[in-house]
């Protein structure tokens, strides 16, 4: 057994000093143990228990935890060999039930923002994100905070954006894919060219460390947070633009779709069939009923495009963007609903 440290309320197996045990867990994959005293095990972090296979004692993975007024921090690692079979995910659920037993209330994960393995394999277990939170991690980094709770059941979290089927969306000409690291350099040009920004939301171009961010772990991050969907536009060349859907409100059944394409990719129609091609997930896959768009009055070539993808003019929206001088701009409202 192994004690779930500064546990002392509740149900479940009790020490006369009021702290719960964890019984050892054996599964058909693996088995959770207590680690042992003089484990030397480079995690960064001192583990409770460890994970070893069946039939061998070499450690997998490992998990440790502490507690403070109910709410256990959890720590988890696995073995660089042994990563890609959702094994910290397994190791995650083992432990919450008997935790929850045990009267814990709360349990939370905060791996660093650009870690995205770690983040992905605490949503499987059930944890849900919170928020950022700066300089949250163990390592000192910026963090993801995810918590479980004794009601949120035992699958995955729910998402409110799922992945793209098979990495991507394509229609035989564009092909639409997440933003990644490798995309910073053509992210940074494209999105500092005058004829982008000055037709965006904000009017200003982004900064080198803000492009960074993004490309690094935040449209990742945001992704699985439901906040929004950055995509590229690709038409077999590479990097050619970028559509997003945006304000996802799986309640209301609506979201907001937003894109750009660099000036020598415009003419050719891909635009409209990115468009077409996340209103089509949106509709199928996300679940929403409503598409919505907003183009400046004078955007005459964004009009066209949603046009062609079977938007519709719904009316205009007084002061709907701010100028960089302070004053703010009337856009368009455009719709496309599911039914369309």
């Amino acid at each position: 057994m192994v004690r779930a440290k500064g546990l002392t309320h509740g149900r479940g197996p009790c020490l006369a000093d009021g702290v719960y045990l964890i019984e050892p867990v054996t599964t058909a994959a693996f088995a959770l143990r207590a680690a042992p005293e003089d484990l030397k095990l480079e995690c960064g972090f001192d583990p409770d228990m460890v994970a070893v296979g069946p039939d061998v004692d070499d450690v997998w993975g490992a998990i440790g935890w502490s507690e403070a007024d109910g709410v256990v921090s959890i720590r988890y690692w696995v073995a660089p060999e042994r990563r890609g079979r959702k094994l910290a995910s397994a190791m995650l659920r083992a432990v919450a039930e008997p935790m929850f037993a045990s009267g814990a209330r709360r349990l939370e994960a905060r791996p660093p923002v650009r870690d995205l393995a770690s983040i992905r394999a605490a949503m499987r277990a059930g944890f849900r994100p919170d928020g950022v939170l700066r300089s949250g991690s163990p390592d000192g980094t910026d963090a993801l905070s995810l918590g479980l709770l004794p009601g949120d059941g035992h699958g995955p979290a729910p998402r409110a954006l799922p992945d793209l089927p098979g990495g991507e969306l394509t229609d035989g000409t564009v092909s639409l894919r997440p933003l990644r690291p490798d995309d910073a350099e053509a992210h940074l040009r494209h999105r500092t060219a005058p004829d982008v920004y000055q037709g965006a939301a904000l009017q200003l171009p982004p900064s080198v460390g803000e492009v960074a961010e993004v490309c690094e772990w935040r449209a990742a991050v945001d992704w699985l947070r439901g906040r929004s969907a950055f995509m590229v536009i690709d038409d077999g060349s590479g990097y050619r633009g970028t559509i997003g859907l945006y304000d996802v409100s799986r309640l209301v059944g609506t979201a907001m779709v937003g894109y750009d394409l660099s000036a020598d990719a415009r003419g050719k129609g891909y635009a409209t069939r990115a468009v077409v091609l996340v209103c089509r997930w949106a509709f199928d896959e996300v679940g929403v009923d409503r598409v919505w768009a907003g183009t400046d009055v004078h955007n005459a070539a964004s009009q066209a495009v949603l046009r062609r993808a079977g938007f519709r003019l719904e009316g205009i929206e007084r002061g709907g963007l701010p100028s960089v001088d302070g004053t703010r701009r009337d856009t368009l409202l455009w719709a496309r609903l599911s039914c369309d």
